[in-house]
């Protein structure tokens, strides 16, 4: 059997409020062409299928279609509910959809209802085990442990290795979780967070005795394990991810033991950083459009270095970069200015001083005698007004 490892798909998610629709689209069909190409047999979604509880009317017609045309072609479908996802939503006639082939699995009652693929019903080749994203809170006292991800996944994994052992002990043993594993410091800024009180992190070693953990979550592509890995989003959805290049996992069953090969994804979205003086960033569009290149739908976060803030600075790149996200000036001296007034914290020091030290940390040049004489003026009408 060849399974294709995705996760978090985000239908329905903007990038920083601009629509990602289309860019969704593009990769839902680039799924179905590597399906074709790569002869798989089953698709799995561990987690985030949507971004929120309820989707728009897009997201949900992009994921009918693409499941659709997976069904039709003969490859069976496998979603689990993440964190973003309405376990109730998405897993809404699931046990119809199940004889279709699409396996759906968002509750506690689902621990121990696997996919069998490939082989006979009472033997299979693979047996896939969906783990919906699970609140502690709201599962551990039905389960008798501790209140935190990694109790409540120890406890599901062991249920699952027995119903495994017990019912299909030849089959390979495969996993989806939705979750934050052990020594992953990858995460990014678009990734919600599920920690409360340091909780959240969960070991690999909660996974031992599967042949696969197929894990979603983190959008960053990393391996925590050989045999524990995270797909990664396809699409960015943060500057930071865009860094990084984005793929989908190959399983293949056919052999004695389980191998995984990465298939690459091409971007969907153009996501740029783009760090200089604000003539080196203008610059660079500039040349960008005389080599042909259209820059309309290009998402752009521009780290602008210029000693000093440039006066209509933001409408310039924004006539050069249509879609300019955000713009930040970054001041080389400021790591070392900060540590230095971390250093000064204890002493106290006068408005003045504070004021004089914001406008030096915010334009890059001390603050002059007008700036002063003016804070001075509005300081002393806001102590007569209070007093």
């Amino acid at each position: 059997m060849r399974i294709l490892h995705t996760s978090d798909w985000h239908l329905g998610r903007t990038f920083f409020g601009v629509d990602q629709t289309a860019a969704q689209r593009a990769f839902l069909d680039h799924l179905l062409d590597v399906v074709a190409a790569e002869r798989i047999d089953a698709v799995l979604v561990a987690g985030d299928v949507y971004d929120r509880a309820i989707p728009p009317a897009d997201a949900l017609t992009n994921f009918d279609e693409t499941v659709t045309a997976l069904l039709d072609s003969g490859v069976r479908v496998i979603a689990t509910s993440g964190n973003h996802d309405s376990f109730m939503r998405l897993g809404h006639g699931r046990r119809t959809l199940d004889h279709a082939g699409l396996h759906i699995r968002t509750r506690i009652s689902d621990l121990t209802w696997p996919v069998l693929l490939g082989g006979s019903a009472s033997s299979p080749e693979a047996v896939v085990y969906g783990i919906p994203y699970l609140e502690p809170g709201l599962v551990a006292g039905k389960f008798g442990c501790a209140r935190s991800h990694e109790a409540v996944l120890a406890h599901v994994m062991d249920l699952i290795r027995t119903d495994h052992q017990q019912r299909y002990p030849d089959a390979f043993l495969i996993v989806a979780a939705h979750a934050f594993v052990g020594g992953q410091s990858l995460a990014s800024e678009s990734e919600r967070s599920i920690d409360v009180g340091g909780v959240s992190v969960v070991s690999a070693d909660v996974f031992a005795g599967a042949d696969y953990a197929a894990l979603g979550h983190l959008h960053r592509p990393q391996d925590v394990t050989d045999i524990v890995r995270y797909s990664g989003s396809p699409l960015p959805y943060s500057f930071t991810e865009a860094k990084t290049p984005k793929r989908m996992l190959l399983l293949d069953t056919s052999g004695p033991e389980l191998s995984v090969e990465s298939i690459a994804l091409p971007a969907f979205s153009d996501v740029r950083t783009l760090r200089g003086t604000l003539e080196e960033v203008l610059e660079t569009g500039r040349a960008a459009r005389a080599d042909g290149e259209d820059l309309t739908e290009t998402l752009v976060a521009a780290e602008l270095t210029d000693p000093a803030r440039v006066t209509g600075a933001l409408g310039r790149l924004k006539e050069t970069f249509p879609q300019l996200i955000k713009m930040t000036w970054v001041d080389a001296a400021q790591p070392a200015q900060a540590h230095e007034a971390a250093a000064q914290g204890s002493v106290e020091r006068t408005d003045r001083e504070v004021f004089s030290d914001f406008i030096s940390h915010v334009t890059g040049q001390p603050a002059d005698v007008e700036d002063l004489a003016r804070f001075d003026s509005a300081l002393l009408e806001l102590r007569e007004a209070t007093s």
